[in-house]
């Protein structure tokens, strides 16, 4: 149970996705009644300009709402009173799906967070000697931009298969407010 005595300014909430695929994609498509072609087919996306398929926004959004809903015990504990965000970057298949919120305020019964979704995009791993041991769809199709690596969103980290390189970006930074019921 959440209560309000055990909430924090500066206490985080998190969750972590990482099974983007195109049949999630599909079904996703399928429930929703978005059948946009650049969400489901990768010769549309990339005629689109997209050089392959994106997920829905609010597919990605979705993993906000659920990061409060299990925090408040499918509103057990609380209830949503508004989430505000602005969706800035696309998620693609294969991405790493970071949703967190941090509590800025506490006001009576209510919790306002700053919430910022993460996307990771592997790109590729590399031996010691820079040949490519494994390429992701970021590296196959070209996803990282100039743009990206200017902007200091491309970065490698070591792993036991060698040098990984990914591109961290925030897709989606907002805000939220819930109230609890105790």
């Amino acid at each position: 149970m959440v209560t309000i005595s055990e909430i924090k300014v500066g206490q985080e909430i998190k969750n972590e996705f990482d099974g983007i695929t195109r049949e999630l994609l599909r079904q996703y498509a399928k429930v929703s009644g978005d059948t946009n072609p650049i969400h489901t087919n990768d010769a549309v996306a990339i005629k689109a300009g997209l050089k392959g398929v994106i997920a829905h926004g609010l597919f990605s959004f979705g993993f906000i709402t659920k990061l409060f809903e299990d925090y408040l015990n499918q509103e057990r504990d609380g209830k949503i009173i508004e989430i505000s965000v602005e969706m800035r970057g696309m998620i693609r298949v294969g991405d790493l799906l970071i949703t967190k919120a941090v509590v800025s305020k506490i006001e009576g019964k209510r919790v306002f967070f700053d919430v910022t979704q993460t996307s990771i995009t592997y790109v590729d791993i590399k031996d010691k000697e820079g040949n490519i041991v494994k390429q992701f769809e970021a590296g196959e199709r070209g996803y990282i931009t100039e743009k990206d690596i200017q902007q200091g969103l491309v970065k490698t980290k070591e792993i036991p298969e060698g040098i990984l390189t990914y591109r961290e970006m925030i897709a989606t930074p907002g805000t939220a407010v819930i109230e609890l019921f105790q």
